[in-house]
């Protein structure tokens, strides 16, 4: 079939047809008016062309153009970067496929190609001058001429890093507190609840953690005598209820919660 020349006289962007055939073809008008052939989507595969034998050849010259790349990216690399350009990659790989077809090793065309390119181009480069350091000054010593001033700043500096020590320490303690006197101040009766009682509690817990008291042995002092103030609270009228008063034997001391 032939195909005929089809608007000379139109641009070829602004004319573009499709037109179904019979016979599985389909005709294109894409450029210069020329009408082009396209078939549907060819039956060749990828596996064809790994495995078939019709392919052999295409396979040997492939694997031979992927050597050819690696050794003319070695020549290509040796160059100097001011001198190299795109057009030497290619020349050095086309000259290593000839050579491969003529039965020649890798590293001798490696190096065959080393002596004629890059060897003349590295040898015309100018020597790298030495340049000598320039002296450096010493330094000049660090003196601290008002020793009373710098005694004082050392002073000042330890009793800071101290205090700093103080606060952490404080901090989680208070943390741990803060923990013992919400556990405490949930056995304590809604009605007798308040802002102060929790305070209390957790002042109360700090101190004897910071006596190397255990939280368990707090809690398990605790819990009953705050069952026992509040059963006993709870008994008396409520014109001569008192706040809760909670004694603790190891520290000798009386906490009053007020209701």
């Amino acid at each position: 079939m032939r195909l005929s020349v089809i608007g000379n006289f139109i641009p070829w962007p602004k004319f573009l047809h499709h037109f179904p055939s019979t016979h599985h073809v389909q005709f294109d008008l894409l450029h210069d008016g020329r009408a082009q052939l396209r078939t549907q989507k060819s039956s060749l595969t990828r596996r064809k062309v790994l495995y078939s034998p019709q392919f052999a050849r295409t396979r040997h010259n492939a694997a031979l153009m992927a050597k050819a790349a690696k050794i003319g990216s070695a020549v290509y690399n040796a160059l100097p970067e001011y001198w190299r350009q795109g057009w030497m990659y290619r020349s050095f790989t086309g000259e290593a496929r000839k050579m491969l077809g003529k039965r020649l090793g890798g590293d001798e065309i490696e190096q065959v190609l080393y002596q004629r390119y890059v060897e003349p181009v590295v040898s015309k480069q100018p020597a790298r001058e030495a340049i000598a350091a320039l002296p450096v000054q010493p330094k000049r010593a660090y003196r601290k001429q008002n020793a009373d001033y710098w005694r004082g700043k050392t002073l000042k500096s330890k009793r800071r890093k101290a205090h700093k020590q103080q606060v952490l320490y404080n901090a989680g303690i208070l943390g741990r507190a803060s923990r013992i006197g919400s556990a405490l101040y949930a056995r304590i009766p809604l009605r007798c609840r308040c802002r102060s009682c929790y305070q209390q509690l957790t002042a109360w817990a700090m101190q004897l953690l910071r006596d190397d008291w255990d939280e368990a042995d707090i809690l398990a002092g605790f819990c009953p005598r705050l069952q026992k103030a509040s059963q006993q609270r709870a008994i008396l009228p409520k014109s001569q209820k008192p706040g809760i008063v909670l004694s603790f034997m190891p520290m000798d001391n009386i906490i009053l919660l007020p209701p």
